[in-house]
């Protein structure tokens, strides 16, 4: 499913990708073609294979190969584990940072650096990666099955519910949590589910009443759902869908100057998205290449076709739009990050 947005962001991404056409970028080029030729690129999910996180993450590999000089093989890697801590890890450290890997972010993983609670396990300095791109931009919601008594936040002062999630450190935990507190609302999460896809079965089984997920989330696994109303939808956060407009926003929620602080910096990773980067440690001319071939990638007839028959939507931008919520991040005053972390971590 491709957003009108798309068409709009498409001119900027074109105007983006610069034609080299001097003797030294040219030898540059070569030499790239050179370290990729015959080489495996691994693109890297933060996720289980159930979900929208990693459906993203298998389209890049399926299409960014033909793009890259030398045309490497391109294959897919899934490291599930808080909330896209492990995977962001394995990436910072482990991982070879010659260029061979291109990592996708879990958008919960950009704040966990900042809260006392999970410093210590996430390794790795989001603000400090090479980005390539974003391919969307996604809209987050709180969702009930459609039997469930509830119609809005409100009703659950007096109606307990429980939701799944992935982990305490993903956004499916952290952004109920942070709404029901504000509002005062009887949510208890489950966080045990490995993905995205095992938290959409509990439901279905009755295990858990609801979830917090991406509302392209929803259309890639499960349209039916959409398509047959079986979810009620209690709020939103992050950019704007036009299927939505019926549904509050978390912000016209929530009230108070520090709330409001802390509901900016949750939605500052869902303004991100599905962004995709490399290691600061990647020689800049494979970065620039690998940046490039992204770009291109996003223009791709075969991408845009294979993303719409996967559900997927796409509002590409390049890394210029991604420095912005970083920095907005990176300049977030310490006493609101640990405030949010004690709500969130509850």
């Amino acid at each position: 499913m491709i957003s009108n947005l798309f068409k709009r962001s498409l001119t900027v991404a074109i105007s983006a990708v610069a034609i080299v056409t001097a003797p030294t970028a040219l030898a540059q080029a070569e030499d790239v073609s050179d370290f990729y030729d015959d080489r495996t690129v691994t693109v890297v999910a933060p996720s289980g294979t159930g979900g929208s996180i990693y459906l993203y993450a298998l389209l890049v590999s399926q299409h960014i190969g033909k793009h890259i000089p030398g045309q490497p093989d391109v294959v897919v890697e899934s490291r599930p584990g808080g909330g896209g801590i492990s995977g962001a890890n394995y990436v910072d450290r482990i991982a070879p940072k010659d260029g061979t890997v291109i990592a996708e972010l879990h958008p919960s993983g950009l704040l966990a650096p900042l809260f006392d609670r999970t410093a210590a396990s996430a390794q790795y300095d989001h603000t400090e990666n090479q980005w390539l791109g974003t391919l969307v931009a996604r809209t987050y919601v709180g969702a009930v099955w459609h039997e469930v008594p509830v119609d809005s936040m409100e009703d659950m002062r007096d109606t307990p519910i429980r939701f799944g999630a992935n982990g305490r450190g993903s956004g499916s935990y952290q952004n109920p949590r942070f709404v029901a507190h504000s509002m005062g609302a009887d949510l208890t999460i489950s966080a045990g589910y490995n993905s995205g896809g095992e938290t959409n079965l509990a439901i279905e089984r009755g295990e858990v009443q609801g979830r917090g997920n991406y509302y392209s989330g929803f259309l890639a696994t499960n349209p039916d759902w959409i398509e047959d109303g079986k979810l009620k939808f209690l709020f939103k956060m992050g950019p704007d869908h036009p299927d939505l407009a019926d549904v509050p926003t978390a912000r016209s929620m929530v009230s108070g100057k520090d709330n409001l602080a802390m509901l900016a910096l949750l939605e500052a990773p869902l303004n991100v998205g599905q962004a995709f980067y490399v290691h600061k440690d990647v020689p800049a001319e494979r970065a620039k290449a690998l940046r490039q071939a992204f770009m291109a990638m996003i223009q791709d007839p075969e991408f845009l076709a294979a993303a719409g028959e996967m559900n997927l939507e796409l509002d590409p931008k390049g890394a210029d739009y991604i420095a912005e919520f970083i920095d907005q991040i990176r300049n977030t005053p310490r006493a609101v990050a640990n405030q949010l972390d004690q709500i969130i971590s509850q």
